[in-house]
């Protein structure tokens, strides 16, 4: 589901300016600060956790439900290891 990655990030770049302010970098961010963002930027960076992880059977399925099942993972892990980096806990909760 990667496509899902690209569709997320694409509509996010067309609704904000392009400046550093802008851009997430999902590589350097931690639980603790994944924990601050508002629900609309969470929706986007789990999204966009979800396409990179997805199995490529049904690409051009967004499921809701999944994220919402990933949104409640995330925050009760990243409550208890907030200095963990979400690409490690993406790992560990969404990787195979």
């Amino acid at each position: 589901m990667r496509i899902l990655a690209v569709i997320a990030v694409a509509a996010a770049v067309a609704s904000v300016p392009n400046d550093d302010a802008q851009k997430i970098n999902v590589s350097a961010m931690t639980c603790s600060q994944f924990l601050k963002v508002d629900r609309d930027r969470s929706d986007l960076i789990l999204s966009w956790f979800l396409g990179f992880y997805a199995e490529a059977a049904n690409p051009q399925i967004i499921d809701l439900a999944k994220l919402d099942r990933a949104r409640d993972q995330f925050n009760t892990f990243c409550a208890e290891e907030p200095s963990f980096r979400m690409t490690t806990a993406a790992e560990g909760l969404l990787g195979k």
